[in-house]
């Protein structure tokens, strides 16, 4: 009977421990980003993404539905929802509204999560900059700052060295001078970073030179031009890439023209140098469209985890927070709690082996079958209640579910 006033204590306690400060705390709306543009019809169209803490985007229209009442069917790109917001995000406390392109074609209207590049537009395309970014009286509590992006532009793509893959670059201005760049226009850093990964297992490093830089930014606006020559050097572990001008304002051009690639290819065209005898077998398995995979971590102060995400507001908002604190606080009560839980699960099978033998031993020992029949219910009653103290967490999670105190995965105890 103790034992389970006992396990009833714990369960109370861990129902108060995993109650969060804020039950939607995991699907909070951080920001609203509104575009308008006039189609060629001469109508104003507007959009409206709403930005949520846990990576979703509400989208203002279903795909395949005639959104704009023009006779045509509105859609958004692959990955749309995931690739907005990874573009919006800032570093670990910023957020913008990342420049959006819409298609317009026969086949209908695609939204994409970033700018089109003009060779590869079908029918009118439209390259939109957000109209007004409102941050929601959550994100502002949350210290969450908010940036405008000025202008982006979508260069030519950029052909590997004897490989018939390629990325393509985004260069993009912010309200305060700020300038980044991307090789997907999903992920973007300082320009001032060397973005480095792997291809089919080969090491490449990519950076930008000033003087492309310079033809690029203006004071208030970006402008990438139709080629951008490619400079590249070969190293031990693979190639290094430093995107110029022009030839003559490489730092360091040793291959460049080898492979007839000195520009890099507009993907229309399709115009990949034929790789070398020597090179064995270079072409790229993977996706060799918008979007590839191909690089994995930036170089200098940045790692493979900010390219998981800088600025992930479900961390933000301490997810592990409940009313008792949170467990990775070691001068919380729920990190006292759950230290104290962790000697639960130890001593609890140990004290059922030692009680339990301890009650057979004197039933064996007085030959009395009551006693016997006494010692096995009290065993059972043991090991269901031994088991219960790991199903706390599990338990706990559900009742708040089933009267519907949460909706979202919550921080309880392990």
């Amino acid at each position: 009977m103790k034992f389970f006033k006992f396990f009833l204590i714990v369960f109370v306690v861990g129902i108060i421990f995993c109650l969060p400060y804020n039950t939607n705390a995991l699907n909070n709306k951080v920001a609203s980003c509104e575009y308008q543009f006039e189609n060629t019809n001469g109508k104003l169209i507007k959009l409206k993404y709403d930005i949520y803490n846990d990576g979703d985007i509400k989208l203002p229209f279903s795909d395949g539905t005639l959104f704009a009442r023009d006779g045509k069917s509105w859609y958004h790109s692959d990955d749309f929802s995931k690739q907005f917001y990874s573009a919006s995000k800032i570093n670990s406390s910023t957020i913008t509204c990342p420049t959006i392109g819409v298609q317009d074609s026969d086949l209908g209207v695609t939204v994409y999560a970033y700018p089109i590049y003009r060779d590869s537009c079908s029918g009118h395309c439209y390259n939109i900059s957000s109209a007004d970014l409102t941050l929601t009286s959550w994100a502002k509590d949350k210290n969450v700052k908010s940036k405008s992006v000025v202008s982006t532009c979508a260069a030519p793509s950029m052909g590997f060295f004897n490989r018939s893959s390629y990325i393509m670059p985004y260069f993009r201005l912010l309200d305060d001078g700020s300038q980044e760049w991307s090789l997907d226009g999903n992920q973007f850093f300082s320009v001032a970073k060397t973005i480095s990964g792997k291809v089919d297992g080969e090491a490449f490093s990519i950076s930008v030179n000033n003087s492309l830089l310079k033809s690029i930014f203006g004071a208030s606006s970006t402008s990438c031009p139709t080629q951008i020559y490619r400079c590249v050097v070969q190293n031990d572990e693979g190639f290094s890439y430093e995107l110029s001008k022009d030839a003559k304002s490489c730092t360091n051009d040793e291959l460049s023209t080898v492979d007839g690639q000195e520009f890099g290819s507009t993907y229309a065209n399709g115009a990949f140098g034929e790789p070398d005898s020597n090179s064995g077998d270079s072409s790229s398995s993977g996706d060799n469209g918008h979007g590839s995979n191909s690089f994995t971590q930036p170089s200098g102060d940045l790692t493979t985890e900010d390219l998981k995400g800088q600025l992930e507001f479900g961390d933000e908002i301490d997810e592990c927070s409940s009313l008792l604190g949170s467990t990775e606080d070691e001068e919380s009560v729920a990190w006292l709690l759950q230290q104290i839980l962790n000697y639960v699960k130890i001593l609890g099978p140990i004290l059922v082996v030692i009680l339990s033998s301890l009650d057979f031993a004197k039933s064996i020992i007085s030959s009395d079958d009551d006693h016997m029949k006494k010692a096995e219910r009290k065993l059972v009653i043991r090991l269901i209640l031994a088991v219960a103290i790991f199903l706390i967490p599990t338990l706990v999670s559900v009742l708040l579910n089933v009267f519907g105190i949460t909706t979202d995965t919550i921080c309880v105890l392990n």
